[in-house]
């Protein structure tokens, strides 16, 4: 707003918003001050108040402005009375949520911002709006703060596809990571629609309490929010459809069935898990109307610092008394496989253990040093050489990087790298170098590391740049070779059999892929290295 006066040369700007209250911004001779005022909440409308035209329309129809081919300007705005400015609507979803107030000298003097700077910055102050809109009533309705947090591109093209989902009551599938904001962005939907007065139950799905003809019993003329959709139980999928109206026409409505919008969220990828028989087809092609994918962290380096203070904020601490270059440096390079959960815990952690000084670079090295350790984000490399090494060389094993300082990390339990990997992943490493000849899954490595298997297997992907399968298959070769090299009778098929392949075939092939030799070759050139010794 501050910058808005300046730019537009006003003499006052204001924020008047639906709830009452408004942020005044005015010139008094060469300074700008700003102050938040309390005015009349407006008296609610006999009629249903009337949709505006886009905030972009609005601009266009100022003619302060001096727009050459002006629109026809919508009913809510208006000439300021005796004076030389406009008043231009504020909106969401097509619901008026306030005005933005612009006072110039005189007509002629107030040139006014670019029309397209106005309107994103109208846009903008809409969706902030909405924000703290849905703060409030998240905060007294659901005893908890469902803010969203941050200005970057990612964060505001994702407000964009919220805004229009609210215009509609189409089911909605929020998608995302683990710790991202789906509960927030399913909050922000539900508020932003014409149901926001109407009730918003949330179901964990996982552990849901009651049935599904309760949830939407409760959740009439509103919202029913099934988070966790993949941890539904089959018994409950398939009763689920039962109580749901069809947007698809599957099955009759039952005409006394409540009037209920669905919104459901998902770490797991549900086609996949269709394919595998483990989800409902039927209620998926329900749920899947609208989609939206919740971004993680790793992809918001720009909202990192807004992240940060709001997390001090919530756990009491000041942002100017704990944030440190050194901090935010950190955090925008580490990949936080976790997202916003991990966050949360890491910024506490560091605010009580260091007091109420600011958190430098040796308290982050002393209490989260996977954070402070963790390379810079980077795009992919391609995967070309992953796994060549030399043919024949001593076998004495020394990890030249890549797989194979993974594969020494697992294997000789390498104290110092392992502390500076995520906890979960740390425990899925030891697991593997202890039990690489049994039969693993990613669901078995994910339980003993206690996160989900989407999560760990992003943890593998981003920190150590392979997939879990890929490592505990160096790990079962690097074995293999060792049992080649030094039991030079052992039987070929033993030896696969001892480092967990039950195929002679595939351990050959996979042998040969990441050796470059085949088995006999291998023990061959071995037995020739120690001949010449």
């Amino acid at each position: 707003m501050r910058a808005l006066t300046e730019r537009a040369g006003l003499v006052s700007a204001s924020v008047v918003l639906r709830q009452g209250g408004a942020l005044d911004v005015r010139r008094e001779g060469r300074t700008i001050v700003s102050e938040w005022t309390t005015r009349p909440r407006a008296a609610a409308p006999s009629a249903p108040p009337p949709r505006t035209r886009s905030v972009d329309d609005a601009v266009h129809a100022a003619e302060w402005f001096g727009v050459e081919r002006p629109i026809p300007p919508p009913p809510a705005a208006r000439a300021v009375h005796g004076k030389a400015g406009r008043i231009l609507p504020l909106a969401y979803a097509d619901t008026p949520i306030g005005e933005l107030q612009l006072i110039g000298r005189t007509a002629g003097d107030a040139k006014g911002p670019p029309q397209p700077w106005l309107a994103g910055f109208a846009r903008q102050l809409a969706f902030l709006i909405m924000r703290y809109e849905v703060e409030v009533w998240a905060n007294r309705r659901l005893g908890a703060s469902m803010r969203l947090v941050g200005m970057g591109r990612v964060l505001q093209d994702l407000e964009t596809h919220l805004e229009r989902a609210a215009r509609t009551d189409l089911p909605v599938l929020l998608t995302g990571e683990f710790g991202t904001e789906k509960p927030q962005l399913a909050a922000t939907i539900h508020y932003g629609s014409a149901r926001r007065d109407q009730p918003f139950v949330e179901v964990n799905c996982a552990e849901p309490l009651g049935s599904p003809v309760e949830w939407f019993e409760k959740a009439a003329g509103g919202t029913v929010f099934l988070s966790g959709i993949d941890e539904l139980p089959p018994a409950l999928q398939r009763r689920l459809p039962l109580t749901m109206r069809s947007s698809l026409g599957q099955w009759l409505a039952d005409a006394a069935a409540p009037d209920v919008r669905v919104i459901a969220a998902s770490t797991a990828d549900l086609r996949e898990r269709v394919r595998d028989g483990r989800f409902s087809q039927a209620l998926l092609a329900e749920l899947d109307f609208l989609s939206i994918a919740a971004p993680p962290l790793r992809d918001r380096p720009e909202d990192m610092e807004a992240l940060v203070a709001a997390a001090f904020e919530r756990r009491g601490f000041s942002p100017a008394d704990k944030r440190s270059d050194a901090l935010l440096a950190a955090c925008r390079a580490y990949a936080w496989p976790e997202n916003l959960f991990e966050l949360e815990r890491v910024v506490a952690r560091l605010a009580v253990m260091t007091d109420g000084r600011p958190i430098e670079r040796d308290d982050i090295l002393r209490h989260t040093p996977w954070i402070a350790s963790a390379p810079p984000l980077r795009p992919r490399p391609q995967k070309a050489t992953a796994f060549q090494e030399a043919p024949a060389r001593p076998f004495e094993y020394a990890p030249s990087g890549g797989l194979d300082r993974w594969v020494h990390c697992a294997l000789n339990k390498d104290t110092a790298e392992l502390e500076r990997l995520h906890d979960a992943l740390r425990k899925a490493l030891l697991y593997l170098g202890d039990h690489y000849a049994e039969p693993i899954s990613l669901g078995q490595l994910a339980r003993q590391a206690h996160v989900s298997q989407s999560h760990l297997s992003f943890l593998f992907r981003s920190a150590l740049d392979t997939q879990f399968k890929t490592l505990l298959g160096r790990i079962r070769i690097h074995k293999a070779k060792e049992i080649l090299a030094t039991q030079m009778r052992r039987q070929i098929t033993d030896v696969a059999m001892s480092v967990g392949f039950t195929d002679l075939s595939h351990f050959e092939k996979s042998f040969r892929r990441m050796v470059g030799q085949t088995p006999r070759e291998f023990r061959r050139g071995r037995a020739g290295v120690d001949g010449a010794r």
